[in-house]
């Protein structure tokens, strides 16, 4: 029975580290996330128009 009980500790500690990243890189739920979404918006290419009153 010790040993099952220990079996699942060990098993939950091995997702969790798996679930955070520990053991294979960055962690499943950052997945298809880029990594600098700060690229995606450039300053330089953003115009501001007004509404045009006629």
């Amino acid at each position: 029975m010790k040993y099952i009980v220990f079996l699942a500790l060990i098993a939950n500690l091995a997702l969790a580290a798996y679930g955070k990243g520990l053991i294979a890189g960055p962690p499943p739920s950052e997945a298809g996330r880029s990594a600098s979404p700060v690229a995606l918006h450039d300053a330089a290419h953003v115009t501001v128009s007004l509404p045009s009153t006629h």
